[in-house]
């Protein structure tokens, strides 16, 4: 399997070897976050466009460790095997407010050294070349769903279309392997490390084994149609969060 683009320096075509999995349809949602997590973090907590129902919108303002406290709470809901550990850290009684938001020396340490054993079979952040494989939905166009720009607002909300907001997921048309709104809407965190270029070959790349920034893939609606494209890349502090930022969950069958 081929990912990446010659559009992108960072990210040129390579191969790699990818095991099944499965990928969420749409962007978690706020009220899917609000079942789990038990409170509603988004920025965009009101004022829908007409016609869109505010609790299908994405959830946004989540940092990475958020994501990933929420991909363990939803397996355990659904009695999976949650795929993250995190010594000293129980997250069945996890409240939201204990996940950390900034780093704090000591009481972080552990948070930064989780560990992910993506054979379980619960809900977890997709790897960047699971994110981008999914997202090229069976074609090779630069972004999810077409390989024209003028054609973009039929798949994507970003800068020129989304009237400075989030939307209700599946409003616009889905890529080839029916899932909506990668490319735009809310960015998407993966499991990587950010480094120069992705990783290349092997079997279920995972990034490098340590950084500073984690990987962030799709588009936002604040964002221009290049950063839409499904082989660009860009990183966050994974303790930030704001308005652009939600996640898709993906797992194994």
């Amino acid at each position: 399997k081929n990912i990446g683009h010659t559009d992108q320096g960072d990210n040129p075509p390579h191969p790699v070897s990818i095991s099944a999995y499965y990928i969420g349809e749409t962007e978690v949602t706020q009220e899917l976050w609000q079942a789990v997590m038990g409170n509603n973090p988004s920025n965009f907590s009101g004022s829908p466009e007409s016609g869109e129902a505010q609790e299908k919108r994405p959830v946004e303002c989540v940092n990475w460790y958020h994501a990933i406290a929420f991909c363990n709470k939803l397996s355990i809901v659904c009695h999976l095997d949650p795929c993250y550990t995190v010594k000293d850290v129980d997250f069945n009684s996890l409240t939201f407010d204990e996940i950390p938001t900034k780093d704090n020396g000591k009481d972080t340490t552990e948070w930064k050294k989780v560990k992910v054993e993506m054979s379980k079979k619960g809900f977890r952040l997709p790897t960047e070349a699971e994110w981008e494989w999914a997202a090229k939905g069976g074609t090779e166009y630069k972004w999810a769903g077409t390989d024209e720009l003028d054609k973009l607002k039929d798949y994507a909300w970003y800068n020129d279309n989304s009237n400075s907001k989030t939307h209700e997921v599946k409003q616009k048309q889905p890529n080839g392997y029916g899932l909506y709104d990668m490319s735009g809407n809310v960015w998407e965190w993966c499991w990587d490390w950010k480094t120069y270029t992705t990783p290349t070959g092997g079997q279920d790349p995972t990034g490098a084994d340590s950084g500073d920034n984690r990987v962030l893939r799709g588009g936002s609606w604040y964002y221009d149609a290049g950063h839409a494209a499904r082989a660009y890349r860009i990183s966050d502090d994974p303790f930030n969060r704001n308005g652009n930022i939600g996640l898709r969950v993906v797992s194994r069958p």
